[in-house]
């Protein structure tokens, strides 16, 4: 028979034990969550685009901070501003402006544009309408002045009221949030991103935590999902362990806005998640969130 342990050792064992397993989830916690929801806050910089948009819904930025993009769904168009400091909206300038009302008019949902996203290079653009999706392609990379429509898709097969899209970084997988399904749809692309060639293959079920979803970003290599939620007037955000694949996909967090907009749409965020970015419907601003460094 072994002999039993002094009681003293078992308790010394035992609490460095709980205190390694302690350590090492908050190592784990801090090492997986890429964007804190405690560490940012509204840093008191806003962009007045209510002279060029209303209604205005998804806003989107070039990749080195230079430039900002978002819809009017109510204007019909999508405007860009030119960002004097990177990813600082403090100081921008009107840089060009995109009309679509003859297009989405003569669609079945009419004018009713919500979702936004241009491709890295500035060569292609989407823009999303509840469940139909146009495409675009820009003679002039970033210059909306040389958009010219490329095709027409309606998804409405599988979405029932989407607001805003993402793709994954090689146009292989297309993301939609779907407000009437209380869903986030992903789809796969056979050809990248030709949307012609989508089919539906996972619809990531977010009932329990949404109420009023309208604003869709994929972050952190795919391990992240921000989703703006209107009428929580929160963004929700999800941890997905396996990136891109909303299967794998819980929710860990949310982030308040509502002292900012109290009819928050659309999202964006730095791609080194120090900044992030809220439209802000009621007062047509986009609302810029910075990272707050440690104390």
């Amino acid at each position: 028979m072994k002999a039993a342990k002094p009681l003293f050792l078992h308790s010394m064992l035992k609490s460095a034990a709980v205190s390694l397993l302690i350590l090492f989830a908050g190592s784990f916690s801090a090492e997986t969550d890429p964007i804190p929801f405690n560490e940012f806050q509204y840093s008191g910089v806003s962009l007045d685009i209510s002279n060029e948009t209303d209604n205005a819904r998804a806003n989107h930025w070039r990749p080195d901070g230079g430039k900002i993009f978002v819809t009017g769904r109510s204007t019909e168009n999508v405007v860009s501003y030119e960002v004097s400091e990177p990813w600082d909206i403090g100081n921008t300038t009107l840089s060009g402006e995109f009309y679509f009302s003859n297009e989405l008019g003569s669609a079945s949902q009419a004018s009713r544009a919500h979702g936004l996203f241009l491709r890295d290079d500035g060569e292609k653009m989407w823009v999303f309408n509840r469940t139909e999706i146009w495409g675009y392609t820009l003679e002039s990379p970033w210059d909306l002045s040389t958009s010219a429509s490329t095709y027409y898709m309606n998804l409405d097969d599988f979405v029932q009221r989407g607001h805003d899209i993402d793709f994954n970084p090689d146009g292989t997988k297309l993301f939609i949030d779907d407000r009437n399904a209380r869903a986030v749809h992903q789809a796969e692309l056979a050809v990248p991103w030709d949307v012609t060639t989508i089919t539906s293959v996972f619809t990531l079920d977010i009932s329990s935590e949404e109420e009023a979803v309208r604003g869709l970003e994929i972050i952190a290599d795919g391990t992240i999902m921000l989703l703006m939620d209107t009428g929580r007037k929160e963004i929700l955000k999800y941890k997905l362990s396996t990136p891109y694949e909303l299967q794998s996909a819980r929710f860990v967090d949310a982030f308040d806005v509502s002292e900012q907009s109290d009819d928050p749409r659309g999202l964006s965020v730095s791609p080194d998640m120090e900044r992030f970015y809220v439209t802000g419907r009621d007062n047509q601003a986009i609302y810029q969130y910075n990272r707050q460094s440690a104390e």
